[in-house]
């Protein structure tokens, strides 16, 4: 059981990034950077007082998740992209974990993983099991026409945790893990014309700490002090680093810190036939009724 305090400070970090979204959804347009948008969403979570969950992903069409802008990025919105934008925000390691998509063209696939959303939210309660969840994302889907994203999945979410070890998918399945009162989960239905499937892709620029390794370059061991300390043990970006390291030299210390099992990477995942995604993501606190932090 969560106490009240640990409520309402994830209840204030779900604040913070619903009011960033609205934010966020006046500035997306045709031809707007993808870094400018990034690198805005990160400055406001901050200036709010939150620190940053993750990098901001801002992924377009077939790339569903784990886009961030990298050093220099000039690539920007076009015609027809339907982008995903993916915030997350935490106060003293309660995190809210939020999604949303947008196209400059009707994408019926929006209104599709917003339904997903919402039928998987109303089938969470003390004594659901995983299996409920999923069911229900599943059916929403379905009734819509489109398929879901089958290798890509809801998450649940502990202190500093951005995935706390349970998954709930988006297609059925025979999980029996039975949600108690206090559980937090970020549900995340992905949407595509039919059922298709992600896989690993380039480029890679979100990484996280795993463990304390000794390593040579002074580089490197700034950034594992980084990763550990200052990112408080949770995803970052490449960009971020070019305070304290030269670009070139960030490239080396990365290698460097992934040969020995220091951090791990988050590659792009793109859709496997190329297809257009839509996503949807809500963060939830079991209760009756649930408590979505994030509206």
């Amino acid at each position: 059981m969560l106490t009240d305090e640990e409520i309402s400070k994830y209840v204030e970090a779900g604040k913070i990034i619903a009011k960033i979204r609205e934010g966020t959804l006046t500035k997306i347009r045709i031809g707007a950077r993808l870094l400018d948008i990034a690198e805005g969403i990160e400055k406001k979570i901050l200036d709010s007082g939150a620190k940053l969950a993750f990098p901001a992903n801002i992924s377009i069409n077939e790339i569903a998740a784990h886009y961030t802008p990298q050093i220099n990025d000039t690539r920007t919105i076009g015609l027809g992209d339907l982008v995903k934008i993916d915030i997350g925000a935490h106060i003293d390691g309660y995190i809210a974990d939020m999604a949303f998509s947008w196209c400059s063209e009707p994408s019926p696939l929006i209104p599709a993983s917003q339904k997903a959303l919402q039928a998987g939210i109303d089938a969470i309660k003390p004594e659901a099991r995983v299996s409920d969840v999923s069911s229900a994302i599943s059916k929403a889907i379905k009734d819509t026409g489109f398929g879901p994203i089958v290798n890509l999945t809801g998450h649940s979410i502990g202190r500093y945790q951005f995935h706390g070890g349970i998954s709930i998918p988006n297609i059925p399945n025979s999980n029996n893990y039975v949600l108690r009162e206090g559980d937090v989960i970020a549900l995340e239905p992905f949407v595509c014309e039919t059922p298709g499937r992600v896989d690993d892709s380039e480029p890679v620029e979100i990484f996280q700490f795993v463990q304390r390794k000794p390593v040579r370059s002074m580089e490197a061991r700034k950034i594992l002090q980084l990763a550990e300390n200052d990112f408080g043990g949770l995803p970052f970006a490449k960009r971020w680093l070019v305070k304290y390291v030269t670009p070139i030299r960030i490239k080396m210390a990365i290698l460097e810190l992934e040969r020995v099992n220091a951090i791990r990477s988050y590659p792009v995942l793109k859709d496997m036939e190329g297809r257009k995604i839509a996503q949807a993501e809500h963060t939830i606190i079991v209760a009756d009724p649930p408590i979505v932090t994030t509206k």
